[in-house]
């Protein structure tokens, strides 16, 4: 687990896992706080003492997120890895019905799912946000790249063997690590879906993505990243920022940002001027916001999609 001043949240995010169906085959859970504020180190002291399986790692700060991940996870030698952000919070079979798949489905190295998404502390905007089932196709890589489901970490079970054989999360990265972890962990190892929602995620305008301004650089240096280790991947980066930079079009649409919802569309059509569903969205919101609400919202996916910013 990581945590950064979130004290307010910490604990329901502990007894979430401590709550689980099967929490009688958790061995260990390591939290690594990233130089929390004097609320969050209080907060701290009273969830070691929830269970002696708890560990807390505290530094002076500036690890980030992978970083954190890096050093909570070296700390257990367990054989099956669980990644938990500390303002998140699992639904009680989360373990159960992904350490499942791990035991039926030997060549699976990383079971995700579906999630929900709501605001602050309001859970009665709890919406379901579907993602993409990759788990069939033949160049998982590949279609990773091309087609982001998203995958969430905190939804993630991951066999400590493909952890270590892609090399884990990479500490240098501060925004989208888990996309840069899964191009890696989808040359190593298969991905399975839970077509179910199993976690709570929690938007907060503080997080890392939230109020970051130049979401779409971070989203090419990962790009870049990811094609200087597969080449094949090179002649696809366009078409992969063109998506992203969609994806983010949409979501600053459905969030009341026409003038930066058209910005990002416009970007997108100019990478991938056959992006269809890009100049849809574009056309619909220069045209009349409440045509695109109603066409976007009919879009199934479409909004739940978005949130894979």
């Amino acid at each position: 687990m990581t945590c950064y001043n979130e004290g307010a949240y910490i604990g329901a995010a502990v007894k979430s896992v401590l709550e689980q169906t099967r929490a009688d085959m958790i061995k260990q859970i390591v939290i690594a706080d990233d130089g929390s504020d004097a609320e969050t180190l209080e907060a701290l002291r009273e969830v070691e003492q929830l269970d002696e399986r708890i560990l807390v790692l505290h530094s002076a700060g500036g690890l980030g997120v992978g970083g954190q991940r890096c050093k909570a996870i070296a700390q257990t030698d367990a054989s099956v890895l669980a990644v938990l952000d500390g303002d998140d919070f699992w639904t009680k079979d989360k373990l159960e019905k992904q350490v499942d798949i791990l035991e039926r489905q030997p060549k699976v190295g990383l079971v995700y799912s579906d999630f929900f998404v709501f605001s602050g502390d309001d859970l009665s905007s709890a919406r379901r946000a579907g993602v993409l089932d990759i788990s069939k196709v033949d160049d998982l890589g590949m279609h990773y790249f091309l087609n982001d489901p998203p995958i969430i970490p905190s939804t993630t079970l991951i066999r400590r063997s493909a952890y270590e054989q892609c090399g884990g999360y990479d500490a240098s990265i501060r925004v989208f690590e888990d996309s840069d972890f899964c191009f890696r962990a989808a040359r190593v190892t298969r991905f399975a879906l839970v077509d179910a929602p199993l976690l709570y995620k929690r938007t907060r305008g503080s997080s890392i993505t939230g109020g970051n301004k130049y979401l779409m650089a971070h989203h090419a240096f990962v790009a870049m990243k990811a094609a200087g280790d597969d080449p094949r991947l090179l002649s696809l980066v366009p078409k992969r920022l063109a998506e992203r930079a969609r994806k983010l079009g949409n979501h600053k649409f459905f969030l009341g940002d026409n003038d930066s919802a058209r910005n990002f569309l416009a970007l997108s059509v100019r990478l991938n001027p056959l992006n269809w569903r890009a100049w849809m969205s574009y056309i619909a919101i220069s045209i009349s916001p409440e045509i695109a609400m109603k066409l976007l919202g009919a879009k199934g996916n479409e909004r739940r999609a978005s949130l894979g910013v």
